[in-house]
């Protein structure tokens, strides 16, 4: 890892979220997205920030992260979401992990797996109920269900998923919540900790269908599913982003006028100017795309990119910025002063969103837990 850059993790302001999204969904258990990293955000401490306050239900994305998450001493339930690769599956017995599943010949696995080992292994069921990806289908439900007894498996909940959660007005939403509500009579779900729909856009905006379980995923560390607009409309300050990123100035580069910065000249002074090399670049998740349009915090003021962002350099125009010098904070993300960028507005730069911001920058540089 880069010895200069590191992200900093607030584990109140995670605390904070958890607390603040339960208050939200107060009928229903929560369960804390953990996956790809904790959104780069670290799984396994995020994990252990979210237990601390009450947190019981862990979800992942992957075999291999459901074991990495219970052999750092998480005894919780945790449940996989996508799937899992029949070589593995003993994995699924030996450490007690929930397997989502959406193929008949996974059930039919658990089922040969469980006669083997005389035991009963716990399992969701996925629908697809407007995602187009991953689940059946709505009108399996009943059939399917029978299966499962036949099988002799223990369904322990259904899940499916909203596209467009982050929209509150959003019609495909009411939608979904219907053909979700047609397959949790089919089992008589409804009401109970089985039936699984909301993500941080339910719990924020879709109050009316938090069920039994929710799940919670970027909204735990900080950022609104609808980027800067949900910050915005909530007035009452509720989440609060956890991950800083920071570097320091490597060196001052006086130039002059017409002077062009970085590769293919893509920018070119107008003026005599002072460039702060920054030992960031698109290795370090601060995206190549970002070149020419960002900018970053130096002594509690915002100091433009110019020219193209390299693999491990940037450089900001610090002209009208005093004093700065070699070894002087840079924020690219966070605040310094009375100045904050966040993860919305740099997603807003480049034409992506917060996740792939988190994930990028959470997963490629040393990560300090305060």
């Amino acid at each position: 890892m880069n010895p200069y850059n590191k992200t900093i993790i607030d584990t109140d302001a995670l605390a904070h979220n958890y607390r603040f999204l339960c208050r939200r969904a107060p009928s229903a258990r929560m369960m804390a997205m953990v996956k790809s990293d904790g959104y780069g955000h670290s799984m396994v401490e995020s994990a252990k920030i979210f237990r601390e306050n009450g947190c019981r239900s862990f979800g992942v994305a992957e075999l291999s992260e459901g074991v990495e998450l219970r052999d750092s001493g998480c005894q919780d339930e945790i449940i996989v979401f996508m799937g899992f690769d029949y070589a593995e599956r003993d994995y699924l017995l030996t450490h007690n992990l929930t397997p989502v599943v959406f193929r008949r010949d996974d059930l039919e696995r658990i089922s040969r797996m469980q006669s083997a080992a005389q035991v009963h292994l716990p399992l969701f069921l996925k629908f697809d109920c407007g995602m187009s990806r991953l689940g059946f289908k709505v009108r399996e439900a009943t059939e399917l269900f029978s299966y499962c007894r036949d099988l002799n498996l223990t369904v322990h909940g259904v899940i499916s998923h909203y596209p467009s959660s982050d929209e509150p007005n959003s019609a495909s939403s009411a939608i979904v919540l219907k053909q979700f509500e047609q397959i949790i009579r089919v089992e008589g779900y409804h009401d109970t900790m089985r039936s699984s729909l909301c993500n941080s856009g339910g719990i924020l905006y879709h109050g009316n269908a938090h069920g039994g379980m929710v799940r919670a995923g970027i909204s735990l560390f900080g950022y609104y599913p609808d980027g800067s607009r949900g910050r915005f409309a909530d007035r009452a300050g509720g989440l609060k982003p956890a991950m800083k990123f920071v570097s320091r100035v490597l060196q001052i580069n006086e130039v002059a006028s017409g002077t062009g910065v970085s590769y293919g000249h893509t920018f070119v002074t107008d003026r005599e100017t002072r460039l702060a090399v920054i030992p960031v670049g698109y290795s370090d998740g601060y995206f190549r795309t970002l070149s020419n349009r960002a900018s970053v915090l130096i002594k509690g003021s915002r100091a433009p990119i110019r020219g193209r962002i390299c693999m491990n350099m940037c450089m900001a125009d610090v002209t009208d910025i005093e004093g700065v010098q070699a070894g002087d904070e840079v924020v690219l993300m966070g605040t310094q002063g009375a100045e904050t960028i966040d993860a919305d507005e740099i997603g807003g730069w480049c034409d992506t969103i917060s996740y792939e911001l988190l994930c990028a920058i959470g997963n490629n540089n040393t990560r300090e837990f305060i």
